[in-house]
Formats: C-alpha cells, structure tokens, sequence
C-alpha cells in the first residue's frame, strides 16, 4: 500500500494527539540527533522530533492534547510529509506510536524515546555503517573523534573510595517507623518521577530471512542453541538485512565467528560479515542501490504470481536495483556511472527500489541499453512529483506516457511520411508497455499474435530468462 492512501487511512489533520517523552532529554541528546542521527534521517524528520520535543517542553512534560492540523501549521508542511517523517522516527526507533479511542474518537499517542548514546550508536551495525556511507570516510572520523575522549589507564593505581555506610550514620528506630507511616514516600498512579529513559534500538524484522532454515543448517554439537541470544539474533537479522545475506551463507559467517568456547561473539560476527560483504562486493560498502522494495509497499507480498505482469512485478519488489542492472546486462557488474545515476533518484528523487527497477528496464529498452543521466532524471522527477510509491504504480504511468508519446510521434510521421512516403519505424519498448497485459495468455497464441519484429521476440525471451534464473535463486 503507498504511504498516499495509507496516511488518509491512518490520521486526519483533525485527529488529536498528546506528546510524552520516555524519559528525561537533555542539551546532550540534541548533540547526538544533529550529528549523528540527522545524516541519516534527514533534516525534516529531525524537525519533527524537534517539534515535538518543543511541545514536551512547553507543556512542562504534562501531556497537552492537540491535533495534527495545528502541527501542520506549526511546521508549516502537509500531513502527508509529516507521516513519512514521523514513519522515519518510527523505523530508527526514536518513536514509538500508540492509538486509542475516546468516545469513538481516535487518539494518538506519540512517546519520544531518547536517542542512542554514541558509543552504542557506533557499536550498531546497521546505523554506524549508515551514516559512514553517508558522511565519508574524513567526516566520520572527524564526527567520531568528536565523541571520543582519551582513556586513561588505571594501572599502578588502586581504588580507596569510601562506602556509604563509613561516611554516613543510620537512622534511629523511631524515625524509621515515622517515615515507613508516611504517604510522602509514595508516588501516585497518575504521576511519575523523571528518569533517564533506556535508549531504544532500532528493529529489524526481517520478515524475508528465515531465521530457523539458518537454524537448521547449524549442527548443535558445533553451536549449541544456547548460544543465539537475544542480542546475537537481533545482530544476525540486522546483518542480513544491511547486507543481504541469506540463511545458508549467514551460517559460514556465524561459524567463523566462533571463540574458543565455541561461543558468538558479535563484534567478530560484525566483522566476518562485513569482510564477506567486502569480498562478494569489490571492497565496497552496501549502498542505498542494494535495497530492495520495501514490504508495506509491495503489491504481491505473499501471493504467488500467476500472470506474466504478475511475475514480472514480483521480480521488480524482491530484486535490488544494482542486481537488476547486474542481472540485465548478463552477469556483468554494473557501471560506477549508472550505480550513481541510479543512487541519485533514488536519494534525491526518493524513488522506491521497486520503482527505480521499473525506470531502468523502461529506459534501457528505449535508448538501446543505455542508462542517459538527463533522460533517467527527468522521468524520475515526473514520477516524484505525481507521488509514485509500488511497482504497480509505475508501470501504469509509464504505459500512459508510452501511449501518449506514441500517439503524438505517430501524428507528426504520419504527416512527415505524407510529403515523403517514408516507412514509419516500429519503437522498441518493453512487453509491459503494450496494452492489455494483465491477463495470462497461452505461448502459442502470444507467438501466432505477436509481432514479427525480432527485437521485441528478443526482449520477450529476454523477461522470460531474467524471470526464471531470479526465480531458481530465491529457491536456493
């Protein structure tokens, strides 16, 4: 489902909200949101956690209802930009979001959560890789001394603190029983004192990893079960997830990350992962083109695809776009210059994995397997501004434009070709810019009522092959 209609599912400029903060946040945090989460989140989404925090901080940490069309006045921006900001909070889990209804009517409850201190920031291995890629190598270093302080070594020392009880003397037994008589102790069910909250980690479910396949195929005698923690399955699925590994392959990583004691330690399966990454990789960090379509804005998530349109939209959700350039140009790795071009709509235009699949299949066909940088932006930018978000989506608009564009260069050859008698040329385009593809047809019949043109045949059998080798990879 695109974020378009499901904001309007989800909230209404009328609905009322009250912001609450999980526990105390100070001058510091602000520090660590500006440099270390704002790279990454982006300067609109640290705004709303600003506004908000704002809003704590007004009403004295005392929970204020209002509604959401005074935060789109506030911000000066509309709900649906404000719901992708506040999805974005929610994924690297600076948010957490609670609903609940009054009189029929729908309440939210959003609950800030204090960020990551660095050290943890820099120990996760999803957000540290994130941001470096981000920032670069000389800024990062720059951002992580920053927050480093230079150790001090504590040999030849040895400690002679005092304890509690040998600097202060204990109260009598009349004043004990006095203070245990008094309710000033208590605190009330409606109130509570102000703490430092326990940072929340990012997620990741990772519903595509199946987690007990990998479980599978490690022999207990070798890791015992007692070894996958909560902390090594949440750094197993946060690995494969930031560099797309699967279950057999995460098994060899997690094996090598062995200790003597035939325990996981998770610094070394950090680094076997990467390094594995590295190899597979070119010594190159994953990028933003190595993600694929995410789930709640695929068409088909667990259905299984009967017609051809069907197989070919599967294929653009479950299929990164750097592999879809790698797998169309026969195994060859993609170009730094069309990994760039690529990178770019998708950062700067936003574009969706999925959709940015769909744009390079309709370009590459179009300009003879060639990737344009000024003809690729363009189409991404109209595809952005018209709120482009599944596969689906672009498809349909790309067959509309194709359809448009074909009628107007038809109309001026034809005129041309009138006062010249010149054959008017057939275009080459994708099998799913042609109208009325979203039914299965038997082969024999597309073959008796297809065109001649070799090139289209080509193209065809092209689909076909790529469909099935990325089908007989998802089964291994």
């Amino acid at each position: 489902m695109s974020i378009d209609k499901q904001h309007w599912m989800d909230v209404l400029p009328a609905d009322p909200y009250t912001v609450t903060a999980a526990g105390y946040l100070h001058n510091f945090h602000r520090q660590v949101l500006t440099m270390l989460y704002q790279p990454i989140i982006g300067s609109q989404a640290l705004s709303l956690y600003m506004t908000l925090w704002g809003e704590c901080e007004q009403t004295d940490l005392h929970p204020n209802t209002l509604t959401h069309h005074s935060l789109m006045l506030g911000m000066k921006n509309n709900l649906k930009s404000i719901y992708e900001q506040r999805l974005i909070l929610e994924g690297i889990g600076l948010l957490k979001v609670y609903e609940g209804f009054e009189n029929s009517t729908k309440k939210l409850l959003y609950e800030l959560q204090s960020p990551l201190d660095p050290h943890s920031f820099f120990e996760d291995p999803i957000l540290n890789i994130f941001l470096f890629k981000t920032i670069g190598k000389t800024q990062y270093q720059r951002t992580k001394n920053f927050f480093s302080r230079q150790a001090f070594s504590k040999d030849g020392f040895c400690e002679i603190s005092r304890s509690f009880d040998s600097v202060f003397q204990t109260i009598t037994v009349e004043q004990l029983n006095e203070i245990q008589q008094s309710n000033d102790l208590s605190t009330s069910n409606d109130t509570k004192i102000l703490q430092d909250s326990q940072s929340v980690k990012i997620s990741v479910k990772m519903e595509e990893f199946d987690y007990d396949l990998f479980l599978d195929g490690l022999s207990d005698s070798f890791v015992p079960k007692r070894s996958f923690t909560s902390d090594v399955k949440e750094t197993i699925l946060k690995l494969a997830f930031l560099y797309g590994i699967n279950p057999i392959q995460m098994k060899t990583i997690v094996m090598r990350s062995l200790n003597e004691e035939n325990k996981i330690n998770i610094e070394t399966l950090r680094l076997e992962a990467r390094d594995w990454y590295q190899f597979q990789h070119h010594e190159a960090l994953p990028t933003i083109v190595e993600k694929v379509q995410p789930i709640q804005h695929r068409q088909m998530g667990n259905e299984q695809p009967t017609t051809q349109e069907e197989k070919l939209i599967h294929c653009f959700e479950t299929i990164s776009p750097r592999q879809y350039l790698k797998e169309i140009s026969g195994g060859a790795e993609p170009s730094e210059a069309d990994l760039k071009i690529i990178e770019e709509i998708m950062i700067e235009q936003k574009l969706l994995p999925g959709v940015a699949n769909v744009l390079i299949d309709y370009v590459m066909i179009r300009l003879d397997k060639k990737l344009s940088r000024n003809y690729v932006i363009k189409i991404a930018s109209h595809w952005a501004r018209k709120g482009v978000t599944t596969v689906k989506q672009a498809m349909d608009l790309a067959r509309k434009e194709f359809e448009e564009t074909k009628q107007s260069a038809t109309a001026a050859k034809t005129r041309t070709n009138n006062r010249r008698n010149k054959a008017i040329r057939t275009e080459i385009v994708p099998d799913w810019l042609q109208p009325n593809t979203t039914t299965e047809v038997p082969k024999d019949s597309v073959a008796m009522n297809s065109t001649n043109d070799s090139s289209i045949d080509e193209e065809r059998k092209r689909l076909e092959k790529e469909l099935e080798m990325f089908k007989n990879k998802k089964k291994r």
